[in-house]
């Protein structure tokens, strides 16, 4: 490869420019995919990647190293990627939503068609992107350049400069990771084709382009060129021996020079004058505007909306602030981290944390610095400053987190840890150890001798790191990684350190073996005494040159399953955490079973810390635990942290039910204090993922459950005087089996017509869907006495009165995701709105069905909310909100600019419609927008309207509050 680029690249400068042809052919689908991965749209990926070529055939003269053209061509598109993020502009106006009435009809409707039929396809790209999303960076990058740039992997490690092992390794894990969707994903992305013009465009706009001439610039003057006089006067002003050094000891004027670009990183002083601008530096702001991340499903009218707001606005916007509310203390902890003063620090989607020991509550230092809720952010502490790994940047705090700054990019790749040693920073990725003695400024690989393994841990004692992988423990030596003998054909998960004992868990993998290997692996084991089908604990207090194992003993059948556990140490007190927790107060020689604790599970896989033999935290399934009597008890300790579990909120008779993954919480002050709804009645109940979850019905508040002991879902009434769930005996339940049979039978049918196999598999297929998040409702709603559900992929109603379910025919989605799935009722009028973007309509309860999407005004590719105001209806997507009053025609809602403006949820309270987004509250005026609040600091997810206030629940930030009648 490398050969026929400097040929073809000799060609081009020597004046063939049909030869350029020949490398646009191919590298475009290359570069149009990385362009892609970068951007998320393929219409200006196709325009950045012509900019990619045109560029590069501008500067070829000055590419020094021919062989590399692959890696600069990444570069150059890189560049153009990040220069179109900083420069892009709001979204034009689709056409659908402009006035068409000097249109000509046909044409418009012409159209219409055709942008359906993008729409669809651009739907199913969305999906892709969205699961691509879910890989860590360098996986996402490789697996587009396989299936879109049709790479191979010898090609994407010459084009990225990574070796082709590493290249293998993140595709085999990619593919591991999205395991079913990697066909669909093939299937998209292979669909994606160029323009057939594409190479003849560049082509054509070259012939207009003057390429930059390379620099020919002759070495420094020898000093016997220079005059004596001149030497003389040098020697005379005493500077001599300073400018003598720099010169040359020998020259030939036949010499040739090659052009050299070296990039100074220098400030450079201009004598101008400008405004003065806030320095980057993230502080601590306790209601900061600026949100984490990027929503990649919002479109940009949301930017327009923010940076445009109408100056007739009532002036209470400007002067009346949210007010942060605890909300609910649950939710998850990114990272814990204990500093050398003792603090303790945590890391939550709402904030950077703090708790001195022994403290009952946490405090917030910082809600700034850019948190993503599903990324590890792993911290180092060296020579009293702390530093933060965010997903695509290092943060410094030197004023112990109250404030930070950034210090540069880093490598892209999934962090597992940041090790400081001797200045020296070592960032420790899944797929390569990156290294840098410049504090993070600059990076560069460091992975001689783990070049073909997966890395699982990493800690130092000193000046000692230990890596550890799917292949055992390694130990730097030397600038190279050598392997030590223990484990070698076992995975590591746990390796920590407490003083000078290096503690070592580990499972077996679950890789092939040659036969070789295997004889190998069994002799290895048998002379250290190692078990293959295991998980064990080993420490070594020689810096991993001899090995005590300390698995504990007499552990159950299950718990000797390859299942990996969590091991936290300190001094010589150390919990392991699995099934059953056990502890160890003499460094791992005996042993204590300390019991089944359900609420451990969760802590296994997620952060945990050691701070005394007493004090441990772990994460339980509500948030983080903690214990002060070494494991014998542990206590939620979420005090102080901003509740980001609550997705719903209801208010009913002065009091507000939020719903989490975790329960039903209730609030009787206006949310200032939370108490966690317990069981529902006498029998084991737990309540469904429906939306809504609970529903007002008759001044009574409804919600569905599933009774365990029936194996069956049910209709509940809250109880207020005995604060339950009651299920309503006079309505039927829904039963699994009935589904699957497609006959919606009575409750009261004899239960000894299903055999107890059935039961007990219908019991299993719920476990499984409960632990994957699979929910068996996704909808539920009630108008004119009628209830409707949805229930595994179908939509039941049931009128009050009769004693049967009744499928109404419409399949109500195609996956088992309900994003985007909103079910809405009003008189005889339902609505269905499913996660593929399609808009259902019944104007008889649900006896017969109408696909309207059409209809709609507006492209989009996801629904927000539904909401009816006497006989208006409105449905809010994620490209704007749309209505119809008295039908069949639907309009755009926008605001006194003649805006649109993009709604997360719409509401409809006293016969006033509401809007909520980042942006503020809007109230509906006449049929126009009229923004009511200040700005919210992150998207919405619910909205309630209770005594007097809005409740707005926020995807990262939790809970805020503002009173109503400051504008009206």
């Amino acid at each position: 490869m490398e050969k026929d680029d400097v040929v073809l690249i000799d060609k081009i400068l020597a004046g063939d420019d049909t030869a350029f042809s020949q490398i646009v052919n191919k590298y475009q689908k290359s570069v149009h995919a990385l362009v892609w991965r970068k951007t998320g749209d393929f219409q200006v990926a196709e325009e950045i990647a012509q900019d990619t070529f045109l560029q590069a055939y501008q500067k070829l003269a000055t590419l020094k190293n021919r062989t590399q053209f692959a890696g600069w061509l990444y570069v150059i598109a890189s560049n153009l990627c990040s220069d179109w993020q900083r420069r892009k502009k709001p979204n034009m106006q689709s056409l659908e939503a402009t006035n068409t009435d000097n249109l000509d009809r046909t044409s418009y409707e012409n159209y219409v068609t055709e942008q359906r039929e993008k729409a669809a396809t651009e739907r199913r790209q969305e999906i892709v992107k969205n699961l691509l999303n879910k890989l860590p960076e360098s996986e996402r990058t490789v697996v587009t350049l396989f299936y879109l740039g049709e790479m191979t992997s010898e090609a994407i490690s010459k084009f990225l400069g990574v070796s082709v092992n590493t290249i293998k390794s993140r595709l085999r894990r990619a593919r591991k990771r999205l395991q079913k969707e990697e066909p669909m994903i093939r299937e998209t992305l292979g669909a994606v084709t160029l323009p057939v013009d594409f190479t003849e465009n560049i082509m054509e706009k070259i012939t207009r382009i003057n390429p930059t001439p390379p620099s020919n610039v002759k070495p420094i003057i020898p000093v016997s060129v220079l005059g004596t006089a001149a030497i003389l006067v040098m020697l005379l002003i005493g500077v001599a021996s300073q400018i003598l050094s720099n010169f040359q000891r020998s020259y030939s004027l036949d010499a040739e020079s090659h052009p050299v670009i070296e990039i100074f990183d220098s400030a450079i002083p201009i004598d101008i004058q400008i405004l003065p601008e806030p320095k980057r530096k993230i502080g601590n702001v306790v209601l900061a505007n600026k949100r984490n991340g990027t929503d990649d499903e919002r479109t940009e009218a949301i930017q327009s909306t923010q940076n445009q707001l109408d100056s007739s606005e009532n002036s209470s916007i400007l002067t009346t602030h949210w007010t942060q509310n605890q909300g609910p203390q649950t939710g998850d902890i990114l990272t814990l981290f204990q500093t050398s003063k003792g603090d303790i620090l945590g890391i939550a989607p709402t904030g950077i944390y703090k708790v001195k020991e022994n403290a009952y509550e946490w405090m917030l230092l910082n809600n700034t610095v850019p948190i993503y809720e599903y990324f590890d952010m792993p911290m180092a502490e060296h020579k009293h400053s702390l530093y933060l790994v965010s997903t695509e940047e290092i943060y410094a705090s030197y004023d112990d987190g109250i404030s930070w700054v950034s210090i540069g990019p880093r490598p892209i790749g999934s962090v597992l840890k940041l090790l400081i040693i001797d200045d020296a920073f070592y960032l420790v990725l899944d797929d390569g150890i990156y290294r840098s003695t410049n504090k993070g400024k600059l990076w560069s690989l460091y992975n001689s001798g783990l070049e073909d393994t997966e890395i699982t841990a990493a800690t130092s004692i000193g000046n000692v790191v230990f890596i550890g992988t799917e292949q055992g423990v390694f130990r730097l030596q030397s600038d190279t990684w050598e392997q030590l003998t223990i484990g070698k054909y076992k995975k590591v998960t746990n390796l920590l350190i407490s003083e000078n004992t290096v503690y070592l868990g580990m499972v077996p993998v679950d890789s092939e073996v040659s036969p070789t290997e295997q004889k190998r692996k069994l002799v290895r084991e048998m002379l250290r005494g190692e078990n293959s089908k295991q998980w064990e604990l080993f420490r070594s207090e020689d810096l991993g040159g001899t090995w005590t194992k300390i698995t504990p003993r007499g552990r159950s059948i299950f718990e000797r399953l390859p299942f990996g556990v969590k091991v936290m140490v300190a001094d010589n007190t150390i919990l392991v955490i699995g099934s059953n927790t056990y502890r160890s107060i003499d460094n791992g020689i005996t042993w204590e079973n300390l019991g089944f604790d359900i609420d451990s599970m969760n802590s296994i896989d997620k952060t945990g810390l050691a701070v005394n033999q007493e004090t441990f935290y772990t994460h339980g399934f509500k948030g983080i635990r903690r214990t002060n009597d070494a494991g014998d008890s542990w206590n939620l300790f979420m005090n102080g942290i901003v509740g980001t579990g609550i997705e719903e909120l209801t208010s009913f008779n002065n009091k507000l039910y939020g719903y989490s993954k975790h329960g039903i919480y209730i609030s009787s002050d206006d949310g200032d204090t939370w108490e966690f709804f317990n069981k529902q009645s006498d029998n084991i109940m737990d309540i469904l993922t429906a939306n809504p979850f609970f529903t007002v019905i008759d001044n009574s508040l409804i919600g569905f459950v599933y009774d365990n002991e029936k194996n069956s879902i049910r209709i509940c009434k809250l109880s207020e005087s005995e604060n339950k769930l009651i299920p309503i005996e006079t309505l039927p339940a829904i039963n699994y089996n009935n589904v699957l049979s497609n006959t919606m039978i009575n409750e009261t049918t004899n239960s000894n017509e299903y055999s107890n196999s059935i039961d007990l598999l219908n019991s299993r297929v719920r476990l499984v869907e409960e632990m994957i998040g699979i929910p068996e409702t996704g909808g539920f709603a009630f108008s004119d006495k009628t209830f409707y559900v949805t229930y595994y992929q179908k939509l039941l109603k049931l009128t009050q009165g009769e004693t049967k379910w009744k499928d109404t025919g419409l399949a109500v989605k195609e996956t088992r995701s309900y994003m985007g799935f909103r079910l809405k009722a009003s008189g005889q009028t339902v609505y269905v709105a499913r996660e593929d973007g399609q808009l259902f309509r019944s104007m008889d309860a649900g006896e017969s069905w109408n696909n309207i999407t059409s209809q709609l005004p507006l492209t989009f590719k996801r629904f927000n909310e539904i909401a009816f105001s006497g006989t208006t209806h409105y449905v809010a997507t994620d490209s704007g909100v749309v209505m119809m009053e008295s039908g069949p025609e639907w309009y755009v809602i926008k605001d006194k600019k003649e805006e649109i403006i993009v709604m997360d949820t719409i509401t409809n309270f006293n016969s006033n419609v509401y809007g909520a987004c980042p942006s503020g509250i809007y109230s509906m005026d006449n049929g126009v927008w009229e923004r009511i609040s200040p700005e919210l600091p992150d998207n919405v997810t619910d909205m309630e309207i209770h005594n007097g206030k809005f409740f707005i629940v926020t995807k990262r930030r939790g809970m805020f509050t503002i009173p109503i009648e400051l504008h009206n």
